[in-house]
């Protein structure tokens, strides 16, 4: 499995994705659900019914009583519509802006899937790259302590060489496990992310693709990027909106409203007066409704959206100052990344001269044990500070363009094609401490 082919299955199987698609087609509705308020309403209503009624006269010679059982029905056609109502004007356009950032949301989703599974995918290629180093030191240690124990029977050691090497040895095997470990967090995090299929062996990412381009454009243009085209940010002025309409149709629950509307009614019985009688009446009109007083509804609900109003612009700030620094971020690690790469390359190769450097001077007694345990170690760190300045590098250049709001396919298949090379392996092991 490659980057690339783990992305396609994430886009089908990512459980977050998944949900922010869902999440998206239930906000898409939230502007048919306004809208409804200001289209025509038709209704129909129907009932039957058996009625019995204990009907009382007085009359001059007293009152009389009598019991009548009848039958009765009415059926009704209502239809109406809505001529001034701001308040429901006011809800569609929220109804609308809602929709927007629902839309802007799910499309940020759809980015950062594949920051989310870049991350993952590096992360796992790193604990085997983790494994790999720590079973290869820890190999390279058992020849340690068994070439120590020949001297020390020989007497040309000591018994402080041999628990040197012990202890970095208990060291390596402690590592070895925590390696493993942290290989199966990795590779059950891309496990989630491209649901029940076997991720097997990753493909390894060839260096010679880095870095992907020229020197980055000025800071200041990306900022620029980021405030026209980052969805996070505008869905929050989306969400801005929202609350600014909330306010109006707060408001507008004092104003008055008017409807036009049309029935049609047939009943028969429909009383104790018209028993035995039909009526079929059409009726044409226009409704007036005046709110007079609301106890202070009206005034309460309208401050409280207004500090709702507020709650989102400060929110919208937040998220302008929080993108722009991560996005400051992400540029600075894009630049430097090749500068650290090459720092980094430069001391593993050190490193390794080290090592080797210190095995001759310990034949020729200048150097002891202890000094080369310790160039190993260096130079176990400066392999895995390498391996992890290559993928930190490529996960700022798309986080890059994913904070930009600028994250496209292209920018996805050119990471993509970064990883083409061999998988990685435990039999790719670093060199010992002796030859």
């Amino acid at each position: 499995m490659d980057f690339r082919q783990a992305y396609a299955l994430a886009l089908e199987a990512d459980p977050t994705w998944l949900a922010a698609q869902a999440r998206g087609r239930a906000d898409a509705q939230e502007r048919a659900i306004a809208r409804a308020a200001l289209r025509p309403n038709l209704s129909y209503s129907y009932d039957r019914a058996r009625n019995w009624s204990d009907i009382t006269q007085d009359g001059p010679p007293g009152s009389s009583t009598r019991e009548l059982a009848y039958n009765s029905f009415s059926s009704s056609f209502m239809l109406s519509q809505t001529l001034f109502n701001a308040a429901a004007g006011a809800r569609y356009k929220a109804g609308a802006a809602r929709a927007e950032a629902g839309r802007f949301t799910e499309q940020r989703a759809h980015q950062a899937l594949a920051v989310r599974v870049l991350q993952a995918y590096s992360d796992l290629l790193y604990a085997i790259d983790d494994l790999s180093l720590a079973e290869g030191h820890s190999r390279a240690l058992e020849e340690d302590l068994r070439r120590v124990e020949r001297f020390v029977v020989l007497g040309e050691g000591t018994r402080t060489d041999r628990a040197e090497v012990e202890a970095q040895q208990h060291l390596a095997a402690a590592r070895v496990i925590e390696a493993r470990d942290r290989l199966r967090t990795a590779r059950n995090a891309l496990q989630l992310l491209v649901g029940p299929v076997s991720v097997g062996s990753p493909v390894g990412l060839d260096n010679r693709c880095l870095p992907l381009a020229g020197p980055p454009e000025p800071l200041g243009l990306w900022k620029e990027r980021m405030l026209a085209h980052n969805p996070e940010l505008a869905a929050q002025r989306s969400m801005v909106e929202v609350a600014e309409r909330q306010v109006q149709q707060q408001r507008a629950a004092g104003l008055p409203t008017v409807a036009a509307f049309a029935r049609h009614r047939t009943s028969e019985s429909d009383g104790e007066n018209v028993i035995g009688q039909h009526f079929r009446t059409a009726t044409v009109g226009i409704q007036l409704r005046l709110p007079l007083y609301s106890g202070g509804g009206v005034a309460a609900s309208t401050k409280q959206a207004r500090g709702l109003l507020d709650e989102a612009r400060y929110q919208l700030d937040a998220a302008t100052f929080q993108l722009g620094d991560d996005l400051e971020k992400q540029y600075s690690l894009v630049d430097m990344s090749p500068r650290r790469i090459d720092a980094y390359a430069r001391a593993a190769s050190a490193a390794a001269e080290r090592v080797r450097a210190t095995q001759r001077s310990i034949v020729g007694g200048e150097r002891t044990n202890l000094d080369a345990l310790d160039a190993e170690r260096q130079r176990l760190e400066a392999l895995r500070d390498l391996a992890r300045a290559h993928y930190d590098y490529l996960l700022a250049w798309l986080s890059l363009r994913w904070q930009a709001g600028t994250l496209d396919d292209a920018d996805i298949d050119r990471v993509g094609a970064c990883f083409a090379g061999p998988s990685p392996s435990p039999a790719s092991t670093p060199k010992g401490t002796t030859e």
